[in-house]
Order: C-alpha cells, then sequence, then structure tokens
C-alpha cells in the first residue's frame, strides 16, 4: 500500500514540475533583429528581457500598433536609436508617475493609466 502511495505522489509532483516548465523560455526569443527606426508614435509597448540562462544576449521588442494589428518586433539592442527610444519611453513613465498624486490612507494606490 505504502508503494502505491509513494508511485502516485511522484507522478504528481512529476505532473506538476511539466505545468511549471511549459511557461518558461528555453531559448532567445528573437532569432533576428528589425534595423529600422520605428517612430514613437507606433511602439504600444516595450519589453527587455535581460541576458540569463535562456539567452546569452539581452533582447528588446517593441509592440507596433500598425492600423488595426499589433506586431512584436525584435530590436537591436545595441542600436543608437534604440537606447534612444527606451531613455525617452523611460522618461514619458516617469513623468506619469510623478504627475500622478499618491493618494493617502492606509492603502496607497498608484495610477499610471492616462
Amino acid at each position: 500500500m505504502n508503494c502505491r502511495v509513494t508511485v502516485a505522489v511522484a507522478i504528481i509532483c512529476l505532473a506538476s514540475l511539466s505545468f511549471i516548465t511549459e511557461g518558461i523560455e528555453l531559448r532567445c526569443t528573437c532569432i533576428s533583429t528589425h534595423g529600422k527606426f520605428i517612430p514613437l508614435r507606433h511602439i504600444h509597448n516595450l519589453e527587455l528581457i535581460p541576458a540569463g540562462a535562456h539567452c546569452g544576449k539581452p533582447e528588446v521588442i517593441f509592440t507596433v500598433k500598425g492600423g488595426k494589428t499589433t506586431k512584436k518586433v525584435c530590436v537591436n539592442p545595441e542600436a543608437k536609436w534604440v537606447k534612444n527610444m527606451i531613455n525617452l519611453m523611460a522618461k514619458k513613465l516617469k513623468n506619469k508617475l510623478t504627475e500622478r498624486p499618491i493618494e493617502s490612507g492606509p492603502f496607497r494606490k498608484l495610477s499610471v493609466s492616462p
């Protein structure tokens, strides 16, 4: 009886591990990078992925708006225009955060939406 319980627990543990690792990318997200300048008005979102065990180089992914569609575009993190764009977006976010007052009280709420 104890053997059956041990086997059942082992199977459950293995099954749960497979669900945990399912969402983790084990390779670089960006296979190639887009080299042309993308205007700020077309950039909807920015993802910064640091180098790690999954990929030896940092990755920058812009979500670009084009009409009714959006697509993710990998860009070269070493390109001067990409660095400038990241700095510009960071400044805009910082300004947004400092413009909105934080509500007082026991729970403070930070609003980032426009």
